[in-house]
């Protein structure tokens, strides 16, 4: 499992939900995206591409970054389908969500 704390955002299950906030000494808006999809997954974040989910994939993880935690734009909302999960990612925090399709 992973190792950054998240927070439950959905008070029917903490297993449908992960949030992991990002910045200010916490890891980048990706590695929060990264470890968002480990938890629901049931995984540690170095295990991930084994359970087929491979942001870069998905996303350029240094465009996304430079992107969220740039913050040239404070009200900045990023939101992507990442191997069915949807991911929102806001200026303080990753928020994945088990896909509903």
């Amino acid at each position: 499992m992973s190792s950054v704390p998240t927070e439950a955002t959905d008070s029917r299950s903490t297993a449908e939900t992960a949030r992991v906030r990002h910045g200010d000494g916490g890891p980048s808006p990706s590695l929060a995206v990264v470890e968002a999809i480990a938890d629901l997954a049931g995984v540690d974040s170095a295990d991930l591409d084994e359970a087929g989910v491979v942001l870069y994939e998905h996303v350029d993880p240094d465009a996304l970054n430079a992107l969220v935690a740039g913050r040239s734009n404070p009200d900045v909302d990023v939101s992507l389908t990442v191997a069915g999960y949807d991911v929102r990612v806001g200026p303080e925090s990753a928020v994945a969500r088990r896909s509903r399709d």
